[in-house]
């Protein structure tokens, strides 16, 4: 009877310790398991990071968001450093421009020069139209339109700047830029268009 006893109280201490036993062995299996898993979600996350970071590189400063904006509408950009200033130079739609940028600044500064040039030895009635086009324009127009003289080739320049804000924050930032590159050829026709009726009229 007590051997009988012993032998029950044996086999229900053996099957309680297999019984651990065997769910020790299930948790760490699927602790392992969580574990690779985990392993891989993250390994993806970081690839994932990876690929972000490196997209939005050059996206970290403003000279870096205008070069991949430009990119972005097609143009192939070219900078130039001079202290804390950087110039990038691009042409659009057959217009050679410059955008200066300042990373410590989020306002660029966007140039088209000499889109046109007259002779400073031209008619004194030719350069007055010319001044009074370019005042015309200053006042309809969103760029500011500038004259500047080169004794060297004696020739006076037309040129067309205008300051904008450029931010990530902007929504579709290549069509934003794309409408101001635009209000640079409707300035240029503007003006073209005013000195060819002065001269029109100069000659009747």
């Amino acid at each position: 009877m007590i051997m009988s006893i012993g032998i029950t109280i044996a086999t229900v201490m053996f099957c309680f310790y297999l019984y651990q036993y065997i769910e020790e062995k299930k948790r760490a299996k699927e602790e392992e398991e969580d574990r690779y898993f985990q392993e891989l979600k993250n390994s993806d996350t970081n690839v994932d990071k990876e690929m972000e970071g490196a997209r939005c590189l050059d996206e970290r400063t403003i000279t870096g968001l205008v070069l991949s904006t430009l990119r972005k509408i097609g143009c192939e950009p070219e900078t130039e450093e001079r202290g804390n200033i950087k110039y990038v130079y691009f042409t659009y739609q057959g217009e050679k421009f410059t955008i200066e940028c300042n990373d410590s600044c989020k306002f660029v500064v966007v140039y088209d020069t000499w889109w046109h040039e007259l002779s400073t030895y031209s008619e004194v009635e030719e350069i007055a139209d010319l001044h009074k086009t370019i005042n015309l324009a200053n006042q309809y127009s969103s760029c500011t339109v500038v004259y500047s003289i080169n004794n060297e080739i004696e020739q006076i320049g037309v040129h067309t700047r205008r300051t904008i804000l450029f931010i990530p924050e902007i929504p579709d930032i290549d069509h934003y830029l794309i409408s101001v590159l635009g209000d640079f050829f409707k300035v240029q026709r503007l003006v073209l268009s005013e000195l060819e009726k002065c001269k029109v009229t100069e000659n009747r």
